[in-house]
Protein backbone atom coordinates (compact mmCIF):
# COMPACT_ATOMS: atom_id res chain seq x y z
CA UNK A 1 0.00 0.00 0.00
CA UNK A 2 0.95 3.69 -0.96
CA UNK A 3 1.40 6.30 1.56
CA UNK A 4 2.11 9.76 1.19
CA UNK A 5 3.75 11.58 3.90
CA UNK A 6 5.10 15.18 4.15
CA UNK A 7 8.28 14.52 5.90
CA UNK A 8 8.82 11.60 4.05
CA UNK A 9 8.52 13.04 0.90
CA UNK A 10 11.03 15.58 1.92
CA UNK A 11 13.32 13.07 2.99
CA UNK A 12 13.38 11.59 0.00
CA UNK A 13 13.71 14.98 -2.06
CA UNK A 14 17.09 15.68 0.21
CA UNK A 15 17.72 12.25 -0.40
CA UNK A 16 17.76 12.34 -3.92
CA UNK A 17 19.23 15.81 -4.42
CA UNK A 18 22.18 14.25 -2.28
CA UNK A 19 23.07 11.46 -4.14
CA UNK A 20 22.02 13.20 -7.42
CA UNK A 21 25.69 14.79 -8.16
CA UNK A 22 27.67 14.99 -10.88
CA UNK A 23 29.04 11.96 -10.62
CA UNK A 24 26.60 9.23 -8.96
CA UNK A 25 29.29 6.92 -8.00
CA UNK A 26 31.11 9.69 -5.67
CA UNK A 27 28.25 9.45 -3.00
CA UNK A 28 30.12 9.68 0.25
CA UNK A 29 28.99 6.30 2.13
CA UNK A 30 29.19 8.21 5.83
CA UNK A 31 27.46 11.30 4.89
CA UNK A 32 24.63 8.84 3.50
CA UNK A 33 24.70 7.01 6.08
CA UNK A 34 24.17 9.85 8.50
CA UNK A 35 21.13 11.19 6.98
CA UNK A 36 19.21 7.57 7.64
CA UNK A 37 19.85 8.34 11.18
CA UNK A 38 16.64 10.86 10.70
CA UNK A 39 14.49 8.99 8.23
CA UNK A 40 10.79 9.15 8.84
CA UNK A 41 8.85 6.19 10.00
CA UNK A 42 12.06 3.63 9.49
CA UNK A 43 10.30 0.96 10.28
CA UNK A 44 7.70 1.15 8.05
CA UNK A 45 7.81 -1.30 4.98
CA UNK A 46 6.15 1.58 2.72
CA UNK A 47 8.85 4.12 3.93
CA UNK A 48 11.30 1.96 2.59
CA UNK A 49 9.79 1.80 -0.87
CA UNK A 50 9.18 5.35 -1.19
CA UNK A 51 13.36 5.40 -0.24
CA UNK A 52 13.91 2.73 -2.67
CA UNK A 53 11.95 4.41 -5.47
CA UNK A 54 13.69 7.63 -5.11
CA UNK A 55 17.04 6.06 -5.31
CA UNK A 56 16.27 3.99 -8.40
CA UNK A 57 14.71 7.20 -9.91
CA UNK A 58 17.84 9.08 -9.88
CA UNK A 59 20.02 6.80 -11.04
CA UNK A 60 17.25 6.20 -13.80
CA UNK A 61 18.32 9.71 -14.54
CA UNK A 62 21.64 9.28 -15.09
CA UNK A 63 21.34 6.88 -17.87
CA UNK A 64 20.38 7.48 -21.54
CA UNK A 65 19.54 4.28 -23.25
CA UNK A 66 16.62 3.01 -22.80
CA UNK A 67 17.48 -1.16 -22.36
CA UNK A 68 19.23 0.21 -19.43
CA UNK A 69 16.93 2.28 -17.97
CA UNK A 70 13.95 -1.62 -18.28
CA UNK A 71 17.54 -3.29 -16.23
CA UNK A 72 17.43 -0.82 -13.81
CA UNK A 73 13.32 -0.88 -13.72
CA UNK A 74 13.41 -4.80 -13.59
CA UNK A 75 16.21 -4.59 -10.74
CA UNK A 76 14.07 -2.30 -8.64
CA UNK A 77 11.17 -5.04 -8.74
CA UNK A 78 13.62 -7.54 -7.61
CA UNK A 79 15.57 -5.35 -5.26
CA UNK A 80 11.89 -4.73 -3.04
CA UNK A 81 10.73 -7.95 -3.70
CA UNK A 82 13.70 -9.10 -1.35
CA UNK A 83 13.07 -6.12 1.23
CA UNK A 84 10.19 -7.29 1.60
CA UNK A 85 10.43 -11.19 1.45
CA UNK A 86 14.03 -12.28 2.73
CA UNK A 87 14.90 -8.91 4.90
CA UNK A 88 12.25 -8.88 7.31
CA UNK A 89 13.87 -9.32 10.66
CA UNK A 90 12.64 -12.04 11.81
CA UNK A 91 11.06 -12.33 15.83
CA UNK A 92 13.18 -13.41 18.77
CA UNK A 93 9.89 -12.83 21.03
CA UNK A 94 7.29 -14.19 20.22
CA UNK A 95 4.19 -15.87 22.67
CA UNK A 96 0.61 -15.86 23.27
CA UNK A 97 -0.77 -15.91 26.83
CA UNK A 98 -4.34 -17.34 27.20
CA UNK A 99 -6.59 -16.95 30.53
CA UNK A 100 -7.53 -17.87 33.08
CA UNK A 101 -4.37 -19.11 33.94
CA UNK A 102 -2.46 -18.51 36.92
CA UNK A 103 0.95 -20.05 35.55
CA UNK A 104 0.56 -17.29 32.83
CA UNK A 105 -0.16 -14.97 35.31
CA UNK A 106 3.24 -15.64 36.46
CA UNK A 107 4.49 -15.42 33.11
CA UNK A 108 3.73 -12.17 33.13
CA UNK A 109 5.61 -10.95 35.95
CA UNK A 110 8.48 -12.79 34.49
CA UNK A 111 8.26 -10.24 30.85
CA UNK A 112 7.97 -7.00 33.70
CA UNK A 113 10.86 -8.56 35.76
CA UNK A 114 13.16 -8.31 32.52
CA UNK A 115 13.00 -4.50 32.43
CA UNK A 116 16.09 -2.72 32.51
CA UNK A 117 15.54 0.79 31.55
CA UNK A 118 12.01 1.63 31.10
CA UNK A 119 8.07 0.43 31.33
CA UNK A 120 5.70 1.83 29.67
CA UNK A 121 2.16 0.77 31.26
CA UNK A 122 -1.60 1.12 30.12
CA UNK A 123 -3.98 -0.62 32.05
CA UNK A 124 -7.56 0.22 32.44
CA UNK A 125 -7.20 -2.30 36.02
CA UNK A 126 -4.78 -3.04 38.63
CA UNK A 127 -6.06 -5.13 41.46
CA UNK A 128 -3.77 -8.47 40.90
CA UNK A 129 -0.96 -8.22 43.80
CA UNK A 130 1.76 -10.24 42.18
CA UNK A 131 1.35 -8.17 39.29
CA UNK A 132 1.67 -4.85 41.23
CA UNK A 133 4.88 -6.13 42.71
CA UNK A 134 6.53 -6.82 39.73
CA UNK A 135 6.05 -3.42 38.46
CA UNK A 136 7.25 -2.11 41.88
CA UNK A 137 9.74 -3.93 42.19
CA UNK A 138 11.26 -2.90 38.90
CA UNK A 139 10.54 0.86 39.95
CA UNK A 140 12.28 0.30 42.91
CA UNK A 141 15.61 -1.18 41.30
CA UNK A 142 16.03 2.11 39.25
CA UNK A 143 13.35 1.32 35.82
CA UNK A 144 12.00 4.33 35.01
CA UNK A 145 8.08 3.62 35.26
CA UNK A 146 5.25 5.48 33.38
CA UNK A 147 1.78 4.02 33.77
CA UNK A 148 -1.59 5.50 32.72
CA UNK A 149 -5.05 4.01 33.91
CA UNK A 150 -8.30 4.79 34.07
CA UNK A 151 -9.28 7.34 36.42
CA UNK A 152 -12.18 5.60 37.84
CA UNK A 153 -10.92 2.57 38.68
CA UNK A 154 -7.79 4.11 39.97
CA UNK A 155 -9.63 5.39 43.64
CA UNK A 156 -12.28 1.48 43.16
CA UNK A 157 -11.70 -0.27 46.29
CA UNK A 158 -8.80 -2.85 45.41
CA UNK A 159 -7.06 -0.91 43.13
CA UNK A 160 -3.27 -0.83 43.54
CA UNK A 161 -2.80 2.26 41.69
CA UNK A 162 -2.51 4.67 44.37
CA UNK A 163 -0.45 2.61 46.75
CA UNK A 164 1.91 2.52 43.21
CA UNK A 165 1.68 6.36 43.25
CA UNK A 166 2.33 6.69 47.25
CA UNK A 167 5.87 4.83 46.52
CA UNK A 168 6.96 7.69 43.58
CA UNK A 169 5.77 5.91 40.35
CA UNK A 170 4.39 8.10 37.77
CA UNK A 171 0.62 7.34 37.16
CA UNK A 172 -1.63 9.38 35.11
CA UNK A 173 -5.43 9.02 34.27
CA UNK A 174 -7.90 10.35 32.08
CA UNK A 175 -10.45 12.41 33.53
CA UNK A 176 -14.02 11.62 31.11
CA UNK A 177 -16.93 10.64 33.36
CA UNK A 178 -18.32 8.74 30.01
CA UNK A 179 -15.74 7.13 28.63
CA UNK A 180 -12.48 4.96 29.97
CA UNK A 181 -8.90 4.82 29.52
CA UNK A 182 -9.80 0.88 28.18
CA UNK A 183 -6.10 0.37 27.15
CA UNK A 184 -4.14 -2.80 27.95
CA UNK A 185 -0.26 -2.71 26.67
CA UNK A 186 2.82 -2.28 28.10
CA UNK A 187 6.47 -1.60 26.31
CA UNK A 188 9.59 -3.10 28.11
CA UNK A 189 12.57 -1.28 27.18
CA UNK A 190 11.13 -0.27 23.66
CA UNK A 191 12.04 -3.68 22.99
CA UNK A 192 8.80 -6.30 23.96
CA UNK A 193 5.09 -5.50 23.74
CA UNK A 194 3.14 -7.21 25.26
CA UNK A 195 -0.90 -6.22 24.56
CA UNK A 196 -4.19 -7.84 24.73
CA UNK A 197 -7.52 -8.05 26.11
CA UNK A 198 -6.19 -9.19 29.72
CA UNK A 199 -6.80 -6.35 32.46
CA UNK A 200 -4.56 -6.64 35.43
CA UNK A 201 -6.94 -8.38 37.66
CA UNK A 202 -6.78 -11.39 40.18
CA UNK A 203 -10.59 -12.35 38.02
CA UNK A 204 -9.19 -12.01 34.91
CA UNK A 205 -6.39 -14.42 35.46
CA UNK A 206 -8.15 -16.86 37.35
CA UNK A 207 -11.97 -16.97 35.56
CA UNK A 208 -11.96 -14.49 32.72
CA UNK A 209 -11.20 -15.91 28.94
CA UNK A 210 -8.69 -13.32 28.39
CA UNK A 211 -5.25 -13.02 25.98
CA UNK A 212 -2.15 -11.31 25.65
CA UNK A 213 0.53 -11.15 22.20
CA UNK A 214 3.76 -10.44 22.67
CA UNK A 215 5.91 -9.36 19.93
CA UNK A 216 8.96 -7.58 19.49
CA UNK A 217 8.29 -6.63 15.77
CA UNK A 218 9.62 -2.63 15.95
CA UNK A 219 6.09 -1.66 13.65
CA UNK A 220 4.41 -2.47 16.43
CA UNK A 221 6.33 -1.20 19.45
CA UNK A 222 6.63 2.12 17.73
CA UNK A 223 2.58 2.13 17.16
CA UNK A 224 2.29 1.57 20.37
CA UNK A 225 5.19 3.67 21.65
CA UNK A 226 3.62 6.69 19.81
CA UNK A 227 0.47 6.16 20.97
CA UNK A 228 1.37 6.17 25.02
CA UNK A 229 3.65 8.97 24.58
CA UNK A 230 0.31 10.63 22.40
CA UNK A 231 -1.83 9.55 25.79
CA UNK A 232 0.70 10.78 28.35
CA UNK A 233 0.57 14.36 26.77
CA UNK A 234 -3.01 14.34 26.75
CA UNK A 235 -3.27 13.51 30.30
CA UNK A 236 -0.69 15.48 31.57
CA UNK A 237 -2.90 17.18 34.30
CA UNK A 238 -3.98 13.88 35.94
CA UNK A 239 -1.22 13.17 37.83
CA UNK A 240 -2.12 10.40 40.12
CA UNK A 241 -0.96 12.02 43.57
CA UNK A 242 -1.71 10.69 46.91
CA UNK A 243 -2.04 12.32 50.78
CA UNK A 244 0.59 9.92 52.44
CA UNK A 245 -1.40 10.84 55.81
CA UNK A 246 -4.60 9.75 54.61
CA UNK A 247 -2.33 6.62 52.54
CA UNK A 248 -0.92 4.99 55.87
CA UNK A 249 -4.21 3.27 56.48
CA UNK A 250 -4.34 1.69 53.08
CA UNK A 251 -2.64 -1.29 51.69
CA UNK A 252 1.63 -1.89 52.62
CA UNK A 253 3.91 -3.95 50.73
CA UNK A 254 5.92 -6.47 53.01
CA UNK A 255 8.54 -7.63 51.55
CA UNK A 256 9.38 -10.61 53.87
CA UNK A 257 5.75 -12.29 53.71
CA UNK A 258 5.87 -10.93 50.02
CA UNK A 259 2.26 -9.90 49.67
CA UNK A 260 -0.15 -7.30 50.27
CA UNK A 261 -1.38 -6.56 53.99
CA UNK A 262 -4.01 -4.52 55.28
CA UNK A 263 -2.06 -1.85 57.49
CA UNK A 264 -3.77 -2.53 61.33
Amino acid sequence: MEHKNEKLDLFCSALKEYVSGEEFGDVDQEKYEEMFEHVPYKNRQWAGDAILDTLFEAAGEKMTDDGDKEILEKLKGLVKTYEHEAKDPASSVQETLFFPSEDNVQTLCEYIMTAKRNLRICVFTLTNNDIARAVLNRHNEGVKVQMISDDECAKAKGSDIEYLASKGIDIRTDNSERNHMHNKFCIIDNDVLLTGSFNWTVQAGKGNQENILITDQPFYIHEYKEEFKRLWAEFSDNEVEVDQHRSRGKKRYSRKKAKWNNHN
